[in-house]
């Protein structure tokens, strides 16, 4: 048995290394790498409306997610730490994708979630970025530009979203 443990890890983290929760793959909604941003309005836990416009000249990282992902719960506390080692830099707008309020809020409070959380409950963002597969990260330039999407959990997404925030910093 303990000899089977090597190649278990070894298999879970070959099927691991994209993990994601359903859907097709992003990019069919219509998102374009290169093209400007689409924009939007949503509520925070708080009920206050948020832009997307408000935070032009930052790099942007969107993170579609559910309370119900698994992956989903790898990816956040990855994100949030970015956005702690970056807070001048970078802004992460976690977008819950048509939960209630409260279920949201009490699962934010449990698992220390301190980044801003955006409540899409009728999913019209998730459509209209193509988010039918989550997580799934949409990366924008200062200038409203996006220039990757990210589907599932890999282990090395923290420092492969670290390295392209590095690039576009400098551009």
């Amino acid at each position: 048995m303990k000899k089977r443990w090597p190649l278990f890890i070894l298999l879970m983290i070959t099927f691991g290394a994209s993990i994601r929760c359903g859907g097709r793959p992003a990019g069919q909604g219509g998102l374009q790498i290169g093209a400007s941003a689409p924009a939007f309005q949503l509520s925070d836990l708080r009920g206050q409306t948020v832009s997307l416009a408000q935070f032009k000249g930052k790099v942007v990282i969107l993170d579609f997610w559910a309370t119900w992902c698994g992956p989903c719960r790898l990816s956040m506390p990855l994100l949030e730490k970015l956005q702690m080692d970056h807070p001048n830099d970078l802004k992460l707008l976690a977008i819950n994708l048509e939960e209630p309020r409260d279920q949201v809020r009490d699962y934010v409070a449990r698992q220390n979630i301190r980044t801003t959380v955006l409540l899409d409950s009728e999913g019209k963002v998730g459509q209209i970025y193509g988010s039918e597969s989550i997580p799934m990260q949409v990366i924008i330039d200062k200038k409203g530009i996006v220039r990757d999407i990210k589907v599932g959990f890999s282990p090395r997404m923290g420092e492969q979203l670290r390295q392209q925030l590095e690039q576009l910093r400098a551009d």
